[in-house]
């Protein structure tokens, strides 16, 4: 499988295990392997696809 965790700009770990982002007006929605979404304040700043990670600059 191909999840990535989401983390803040600071490296705070926010959600495990995302296969899905979808991005909002305002921010964005994360739904993981279990079908839980979250939604986030802020903006995708950084996807590193080889450390399966997604960052975030939250408002």
């Amino acid at each position: 499988m191909c999840e990535s965790n989401l983390y803040s700009e600071d490296g705070e770990l926010l959600m495990e295990d995302v296969i899905l982002i979808e991005v909002l007006e305002d921010g964005i929605r994360a739904t993981d392997v279990l079908n839980s979404t979250k939604e986030f304040e802020g903006k995708l700043t950084r996807l590193d696809l080889d450390k399966h990670r997604i960052y975030i600059k939250q408002k």
